[in-house]
């Protein structure tokens, strides 16, 4: 079964840009270990002096290490004894390049890559040895073993050892899963129509519906939607969940393990989605519109509901509100949702892994470079590594008030204080080890809600009855997996939008995503879930 082919798109592209600019940012261990170096001495293992330069490869980070001025910088230096040298990527092409250092044998020390979320190119990573087995070394790096144990159930994907660190979203979650995804609403809209916000799929497509047909941004015109999405059918998924299905999981029934997307279930969902095309509900441009389109067109009215991300877009769209509408409060126009309750009475939202790429560490380099590299990874997991890199350095960054800190960095023009990263860029360094999506200052902005936000999501995580579970590349190569799921996206559009004979088309969905290879994956799931006594 694998991963899925949203594990990493469930954040999508308009949450990898957000994460790019949640950089800011806490936790004490010395990793001192005999034969490894000790990192407190300011000294390698050989006991050389001469500080260690290590290149790291990462996207959007051209300021990260370039100045010894950098406070954050200046510490690791001291604390480490090492230099960085940072090679930067915008996003977009960050794996094109990647693949030009690695055929051009220019590869950095440190680098990010999809690692077990693109397990046909890690595994040829490993057999041409181009990624070092951490979990060989991990041993003397007890941070970073701690770290790389949170994933165990991964390693049977490649061949039983660790040859990349998966970098956590949520740090404070100590859980294989996490969702902070929420149904984000205009509550204006709400208010001006006399509605609360929907809690189960009845009452969605009834606020949704009056949203679309009583002009709830009083213009007298015919031109709100009141459910937009965006990305294909991918952002669908809360929808299929609410009545009980998905796109890519099993469940177990009669003792044996079932494709869900050829459910009942799901032909159900399908149909509602329809309807809501059909009747003009859903704003017709989902198939093209992108992650950052579908928000704007919330802003301005054009949509009444979506799907995105809880916490890390509170403050996105509070600014964005206050800037379209001046002199409005914000927090009168937008509200955070929560999880509905599904056609059986509960909630469901299908959780993800709880990382989001890997942080992997160039096998090819000097031994001198890799125990610097590992070192350099155990203090970044330590309490006091993460520490450095969420708060900076103790009375230029924070003041410590009992067990409080109080963060010192300045404000911009506009009077919101700055992020950590934004007056010491190496703090961006952090993601080499997580995300940390929930670490959320008592200086930020709106916190309550930012907080609030996301926090049904995370709470009602579904796991995957079949989470971890690796099926063998030889018995269900990725590409099928991938040219089902390219399939299913593909109909599920098209049938929303342009199905004139919905039951003899849904008929067809199955027969050819059967023949087509589902199932093939369908068997080989069944049987290794089985022999695992899932």
């Amino acid at each position: 079964m694998g991963l899925g082919k949203g594990w990493n798109k469930g954040i999508g592209y308009g949450t990898v840009t957000a994460l790019l600019a949640v950089f800011l940012a806490g936790c004490s261990n010395d990793p001192g270990t005999e034969g490894e170096g000790n990192p407190s001495s300011g000294k390698d293992g050989s006991g050389s002096t001469k500080p260690v330069e290590l290149t790291l490869m990462a996207f959007e980070s051209a300021e990260v290490a370039k100045s010894d001025d950098d406070p954050i910088y200046k510490a690791l230096q001291e604390k480490l004894n090492i230099r960085l040298k940072v090679v930067s990527s915008p996003f977009n092409n960050y794996n094109d390049k990647l693949n030009v250092m690695i055929a051009s044998g220019e590869l950095a020390d440190l680098f990010y890559g999809d690692g077990i979320g693109n397990l046909e190119q890690f595994h040829t990573w490993i057999e041409e040895e181009i990624v070092l087995p951490m979990s060989d070394r991990s041993a003397g790096y007890p941070n970073l073993d701690k770290a790389l144990k949170r994933f165990d159930m991964y390693k049977a994907a490649t061949g039983g050892k660790h040859y990349g660190l998966p970098i956590t979203s949520y740090s404070d979650i100590d859980k294989p899963v996490y969702n902070d995804h929420t149904m984000w609403i205009r509550k204006d809209w709400l208010d001006k129509l006399h509605l609360q916000v929907p809690t189960t799929i009845d009452e969605f497509y009834q606020v949704a519906k009056a949203f679309a047909e009583q002009d709830p941004d009083g213009n007298n015109k015919a031109d709100t939607y009141g459910y937009g999405s965006s990305d294909g059918s991918w952002w669908f998924y809360p929808i299929l969940n609410a009545f009980g299905t998905s796109q890519d999981r099993y469940k177990k029934v009669d003792g044996k393990w079932v494709p869900e997307v050829i459910q009942p279930e799901t032909k159900e969902a399908l149909a509602f989605l329809k309807k809501l095309y059909d009747e003009k509900i859903m704003d017709p441009e989902f198939m093209i519109n992108n992650g950052e389109q579908l928000i704007e067109k919330f802003v301005a009215g054009k949509v009444g509901i979506i799907f995105k991300n809880g916490s890390m877009f509170y403050n996105t769209f509070y600014d964005k509100f206050e800037k379209a509408y001046p002199g409005r409060d914000p927090k009168s126009m937008f509200v955070a949702g929560g999880v509905m309750k599904g056609k059986s009475g509960a909630k469901r939202l299908d959780g993800f892994g709880n990382f989001w790429m890997t942080t992997l560490i160039n096998n090819q380099i000097g031994e001198e470079k890799k125990k610097k590299a590992l070192e350099l990874l155990d203090y970044l997991a330590s309490d006091e590594g993460m520490r450095l890199m969420r708060w900076g350095v103790e009375g230029r960054h924070y003041r410590k008030e009992g067990d409080k800190f109080v963060s010192l960095v300045e404000k911009d023009e506009n009077g919101v204080q700055k992020t950590l990263a934004k007056v010491a860029p190496t703090a961006r360094l952090k993601t080499l080890i997580t995300w940390d999506n929930g670490f959320v200052p008592e200086n930020t902005r709106n916190r309550e809600e930012v907080i609030k936000a996301g926090r049904e999501g995370i709470e009602n995580a579904n796991v995957d009855p079949l989470f971890g579970m690796v099926i063998d590349p030889k018995a269900l190569p990725p590409e099928l997996t991938k040219t089902l799921g390219d399939y299913v996206e593909e109909t599920f559009v098209q049938t929303i939008a342009r199905s004139k004979q919905f039951d003899a088309d849904w008929e067809k969905f199955v027969k050819t995503w059967l023949s087509k290879g589902g199932q093939k994956a369908w068997d080989e799931t069944n049987k290794k879930a089985l022999e695992e006594g899932r």
